[in-house]
């Protein structure tokens, strides 16, 4: 929008239709002058000259007086065709023509001035209610910049331009007429209130950062402090009393410690196994070394992976005719022992860990069903966090298995969701794609 005074049309226009107003109304009283009186024949031209005044301005106003007089002297009143002496009537009506096309055509622009700045008003007012709104969703200095200049180069036309920087964060470029430095003060003042409360946001985001940052820290290395000393110290003891030459021990004794030492070994093996995939999964640029795998293989593998207690425990049970899996061998090999142990930590002794495999379109269904105390439902979306536990169990673990269960089944593009199960316990399925989907 251009905010300057109330623009005028092409003046020869205007006059030219002047001219053929003036003739319009002569033609009409010509025809008209039968049936009405040559004085009543002064108001049509006197509408003329109302007409113009509102219309035209000022100018083609005047020539319309002067022209409507010169018609009714030489074309109306009698003799006609020819210029009449000059009296008082003849001046008065000059007078009165020109008189009422001043004042009217005056009145008019003075009128159509006002409802131009009154309009001009309600959309600066408009177009800085719309600013204010706009910003306040706007969450960098870069939208910040970009609204400023696309709702001022609306009002001002374009050529202004908000410079970021200095004690003020900002000021405004471009050359504008004085008179629009109260308004363009409005939009820069809403603009520099828009940047500090960015810059206040930006400085709020990175402390909430830095805390959550240093509670993950926090719970992480309590997490490993914890989980750590248990294995160690089980796999110490163990050795200590099977490698002690004065403590006799039977032979199905020593192996069993020596069994005992190896499983705290895997355990603490799975653990820091588990800190790497975590690492790996929260970093960028995760590639997958996909690879055709059979499922009845893959579960092998998981469970020759898995503690004994684990495979002295669970039932498998995979439909026939399973179509071959497009998947990361390690990385889905990490899922599945995840949520099997998950189970069999949580499942109490003497009851099993069913893991069931079956076709969905061009997906593998992978469920994991326990009979443990399972959790609140209130909990079902939260199981998947880093660093979840289950309320109310006393059990050790990191509260990282699910979590990269979870980073795992999203970096092949799967889905996994948790479920309670009726008569107790928790099921865990996950889906990957099949080979050629």
């Amino acid at each position: 929008m251009d905010l300057t005074p109330y623009g005028k049309a092409n003046q020869s226009r205007q006059y030219l239709w002047g001219v053929v107003l003036v003739f319009i109304v002569s033609l009409v009283s010509h025809y008209a002058q039968g049936w009405i009186s040559e004085d009543n024949l002064m108001l049509y031209y006197l509408v003329s000259v109302i007409v113009a005044a509102l219309y035209w301005g000022v100018g083609p106003a005047l020539l319309v007086s002067v022209l409507s007089f010169l018609a009714l002297d030489f074309g109306v009143f009698q003799p006609r065709l020819r210029l009449n002496t000059p009296d008082l009537q003849y001046f008065l009506s000059l007078v009165t023509f020109v008189g009422v096309g001043y004042v009217i055509s005056r009145l008019s622009n003075r009128l159509r001035t006002q409802a131009h700045e009154a309009e001009q008003r309600a959309q600066v007012s408009l177009e800085l209610q719309q600013f204010g709104r706009d910003l306040t969703h706007l969450q960098t200095q870069d939208e910040v910049v970009r609204a400023f200049e696309e709702h001022a180069g609306r009002l001002f036309g374009g050529g202004v331009r908000l410079i970021l920087g200095g004690e003020q964060l900002c000021s405004v470029g471009g050359e504008l007429p004085e008179d629009h430095d109260e308004l363009l003060s409005s939009f820069s003042q809403q603009a520099q209130l828009a940047l500090q409360r960015v810059h206040s946001e930006n400085e709020l985001r990175q402390a909430m950062l830095v805390a959550e940052r240093e509670r993950v820290q926090n719970a992480l290395l309590n997490s490993l402090s914890h989980d750590l000393q248990t294995p160690l110290a089980s796999v110490a003891g163990s050795l200590q009393v099977a490698t002690d030459p004065s403590i006799t021990l039977e032979p199905d004794v020593r192996r069993g410690l020596l069994q005992l030492a190896g499983e705290q070994t895997e355990r603490l093996r799975r653990l820091v196994s588990n800190l790497l995939q975590m690492t790996r999964l929260d970093g960028p640029g995760l590639v997958l070394n996909r690879q055709s795998v059979e499922v009845d293989e893959l579960i092998g593998v998981v469970l020759d992976q898995g503690p004994r207690t684990l495979r002295d425990r669970i039932t498998t049970n995979l439909d026939a005719g399973l179509a071959e899996l497009d998947i990361d061998y390690v990385l889905v090999v990490n899922l599945l022992l995840n949520l099997l142990e998950n189970a069999h930590k949580y499942t109490p002794e003497g009851t099993p860990v069913e893991m069931h495999a079956c076709q969905d379109e061009n997906r593998i269904r992978f469920d994991v069903r326990d009979r443990g105390p399972g959790i609140p439902p209130e909990d079902i979306p939260r199981i998947f966090d880093k660093f979840y536990r289950a309320k109310g169990l006393e059990l050790s673990g990191s509260g990282l298995g699910l979590f990269i269960a979870k980073g795992i089944v999203d970096a092949h593009q799967g889905k996994i969701q948790a479920r309670l199960r009726e008569g107790g316990g928790l099921e865990i399925s996950c889906w990957l794609p099949c080979a050629g989907s």
